[in-house]
């Protein structure tokens, strides 16, 4: 048998191993494809989730935060109200004192 020659069945067997490597190439590259589309509507519906969870989360946030100021305020003006019910005790103090002094101090102090 010469070598250098390629008979009908030679060149059958080259096309079919040829056109074998070819389809294997061009099925990877479809699954690749394909892959990378599941990937992105994979990614898109938990991006969708992501941005409905953060939705809740930032109202509930707002309605606590919401809750708090409120609770605060009150507390502040019960706060200032007994601060300035001191404020009055305190004045009041402050006057009979300065009395006691201008008594122990005056004319006929002793």
């Amino acid at each position: 048998m010469n070598t250098t020659t390629l008979d009908f069945n030679t060149l059958t067997l080259l096309v079919t191993i040829a056109a074998s490597w070819l389809t294997t190439i061009t099925v990877i590259i479809r699954q690749s494809n394909r892959h990378e589309d599941s990937i992105k509507a994979l990614d898109t519906k938990f991006t969708d989730r992501i941005d409905a969870l953060d939705g809740k989360f930032t109202d509930k946030i707002d309605a606590l935060d919401t809750k708090f100021t409120d609770k605060i305020d009150a507390l502040d003006g019960k706060f200032t109200d007994r601060i300035d019910a001191l404020g009055g005790g305190i004045t009041e103090v402050r006057e009979r004192l300065g009395r006691v002094e201008g008594y122990l101090m005056g004319p006929e102090s002793f």
